[in-house]
C-alpha cells in the first residue's frame, strides 16, 4: 500500500504513526479506504477511456459528442466517436485531414496523399486511405461522409480512394460524393 507510506511521510513529527499502535491503527483504516477508492478511480477512468468502452458506456459518449451509434458495431462506433472528435478540432489543412484520419482509424498516414486536381483547383483527391476497419458500404459511407466534412469550406473532395489489404488481393474503394466502386486487384499483379 503505498497510501499507508505516503499517508505516513506526511504525518507531522509530534504524531509518530510508526511507533504509536493506535495512530498507526488508524492510519492503516484511512489508507485501505484511499486505497480502495483510488483503485474504483482508476477503473472508472479505464472504462470512460473509448478503446475501453463497450456497448451502453460507449452509446453514453455518443450522447455527449452528439454522435449517434446506428448500424455501428462497437469496434466501428469507436472509429466513428474518434473521428467525430477530431473533426471538432477544426483544422482543415492537408495536416489536419490526415491528422483527423490517423486519430479516427489508428493508421499511419506517411502513404495518404492529398492532391489537388489539375482542371479544378478548388477541388482536392485523397487517395491511398487503409481502409481495414471497413467491410459494408455503410461503413465506407460513414467514413466518405466524415472525411468530405473535415475539408476548409469551399473547397470540394472529389474523390477518396480506400485501399484494402486485408485480404490476399487488394481492394481499390473510389468513393465520391454519389458512389462507391469498389474494385479488386491481385496483390502480385
Amino acid at each position: 500500500m503505498d497510501i499507508l507510506k505516503e499517508f505516513i511521510s506526511r504525518m507531522p513529527g509530534s504524531v509518530d504513526a510508526i511507533y504509536n499502535p493506535n495512530i498507526n491503527k488508524l492510519v492503516t483504516f484511512f489508507a485501505e479506504y484511499l486505497s480502495n477508492i483510488q483503485g474504483l478511480f482508476k477503473q472508472i477512468e479505464y472504462y470512460r477511456n473509448i478503446d475501453n468502452a463497450s456497448g451502453n458506456l460507449l452509446d453514453k459518449i455518443g450522447e455527449k459528442v452528439s454522435e449517434v451509434r446506428g448500424k455501428a458495431d462497437d469496434e466501428f462506433y469507436r472509429v466513428m466517436l474518434k473521428s467525430k472528435i477530431a473533426s471538432r478540432k477544426g483544422d482543415a489543412t492537408v495536416n489536419g485531414i490526415l491528422t483527423i484520419i490517423k486519430n479516427s482509424l489508428g493508421v499511419d498516414v506517411r502513404n495518404i496523399k492529398v492532391l489537388p486536381l489539375e482542371n479544378e483547383p478548388q477541388a482536392i483527391m485523397i487517395k491511398d486511405v487503409p481502409l481495414e476497419s471497413t467491410n459494408n458500404d455503410w461503413k465506407r459511407n460513414y467514413l466518405l461522409k466524415r472525411i468530405e466534412s473535415t475539408v476548409a469550406a469551399g473547397i470540394r473532395v472529389h474523390e477518396i480512394i480506400f485501399i484494402d489489404n486485408t485480404t490476399g488481393e487488394v481492394n481499390i474503394v473510389t468513393g465520391t460524393q454519389s458512389s462507391i466502386i469498389i474494385t479488386e486487384e491481385d496483390k502480385n499483379g
